[in-house]
Order: structure tokens, then sequence, then C-alpha cells
């Protein structure tokens, strides 16, 4: 690949955008990529938890505005616009598997969103966050809109878009979109860890659950237990749960081996 590094092991994939001279903006080629990427890592059962990082200084600057076609028109734009969307944004949050970014600098317009569509953040002290697109004309795009309004609530999302202000890892913590801020040469090893414990985990019960808070926010109370009430039933006959009973019994960890491929 030329714009990600990738690496697997211990149940743990570590996904790397690795464009360090423009601070991993985004292009065709790093959508292109991150999409197939993705893909392989829903479809391999070894996998458990998955790590996205930035090399270099930063995390991701968002898009890279020197690969910008100024002559598309408006309809293919869109297009490109909503393959993006279909092909990335999309599968990155209903990938049936914990997804970690680990924000080791700064993380702005579609990179802050990228940021946003993982299930937790741990941020460098280095990290800084932007919504940056109103001072570009533009409107914050990749799910930014719906994320960051689940996160920080309708009020401070529209403060942070419209005035395109910078945040740091104190800031982004105190506001929840940070779950952890960590020294910046103990973000890796504060990531991993993480990612190590959650791989330890069922992955059929944490698909599931990943599956329903999801959709927790734009669902009745009604509707989420009736979700509840299904994904129980499927869980109670996973060969995981027997294997967390038995553990239980035992007084041992569980070893939780999941679905095969």
């Amino acid at each position: 690949m030329e714009t990600l590094l990738y690496d697997a092991s211990e149940g743990v994939a570590t996904v790397t955008f690795n464009r360090p001279d423009v601070l991993n903006a985004t292009n065709d080629q790093f959508y292109k990529e991150l999409s197939a990427l993705i893909r392989s890592i829903a479809d391999d059962a070894a996998i458990r938890c998955v790590v996205l990082t930035g090399a270099g200084r930063g995390f991701c600057s968002g898009a890279d505005v020197k690969s910008m076609n100024p002559d598309m028109t408006v309809l293919d734009r869109r297009k490109r616009h909503r393959g993006i969307l279909h092909d990335v944004l999309y599968p990155l949050v209903n990938l049936e598997k914990p997804v970690i970014a680990a924000v080791n600098g700064p993380a702005v317009g579609a990179g802050f969103n990228i940021a946003l569509a993982a299930d937790i953040i741990i941020a460098s002290e280095a990290a800084v966050f932007s919504q940056i697109f109103a001072r570009l004309a533009l409107v914050p795009d990749l799910g930014g809109m719906y994320l960051l309004t689940r996160v920080v609530g309708l009020n401070k999302a529209k403060e942070l878009c419209f005035t395109a202000k910078k945040i740091g890892a104190a800031e982004a913590l105190s506001l929840g979109i940070a779950n952890h801020v960590v020294a910046p040469d103990q973000l890796m090893v504060a990531a991993r860890k993480l990612a190590i414990e959650i791989a330890a985990g069922p992955p059929t019960a944490l698909a599931m659950m990943k599956t329903l808070l999801n959709r927790s926010s734009t669902s009745t109370l009604e509707q989420m237990l009736e979700f509840e009430s299904y994904a129980q039933t499927v869980a109670y006959v996973t060969p995981e749960h027997r294997e967390g009973v038995m553990a239980f019994r035992e007084k041992r960890p569980p070893n939780f081996q999941g679905p095969k491929s």
C-alpha cells in the first residue's frame, strides 16, 4: 500500500496513515486503500480490535488540498463524496470490531471525523482537533456533523463547526471527545494495551454491543429493548457464553475463541 502501513498481532490490527510529509492528508488513493483494508479486517476472524494512528507528527490533517481537482463538476464531486462515505466512513463506523483512534498530533477536518468514527479515542498530549471546514467555506464531512453532535451535544458541536477553532488534548478530554490523554511516548503503548485487553473479550458479544450502542441515540427505549432481547438471546447460545460461564465457575480467565472465518 502507498498510503497506509499495516500490522497484525495478538488479535490487534494496527493501521497507520502513512503520508507524513503532508501530516497524513487524505487523497483518493488513501481512501481506496483504507476501504479495501477495512473490508479485509471485517472478514478476518483473527482480528478482534483495530488501532488507527498516523505516521510522523500528525494523525490526519484532512483533505490534501493540492490533490483536489478544481475542474470537477458539482455532480462528479457529489458522486466522489458519496462514494467515500459509502466505501470508507460507513464501513468504519459499522465495523463489528472495536476501533481505537490513537491520535498522535493534528486531527483536522476529515482527520477529526475519522477519529470520531472510532469507538474510543486515546490522545497524545500533542493532539490538536479542529473542524476546520468553515475556514475553507466548506461544511464538515465524513459524518462530522452526526458524529460530533453525538459526542459533545448540539450547541457545542455548532460552536466547534462555526468557529473552526482548534482544541488541545485537555479540552478534548473535558468535552468527552478523547477517552484518555497520555504523554506522546506512551500513546501507542496505551493504545495497544487497551486493544489487547479488548481483543481478549468475546467478539460476538462485543460486535452486538457496538451495533446496538451505535443505534441507541436514534432509537426509542422500546426499540432498544427489542434489539436487546434479540441480541441477548443470540449471546446465550454462543460457545463464547459457555466458555465465560465455565471460566467463572473454574475461577480462571476466559479464553474466548469466537466464530471462525
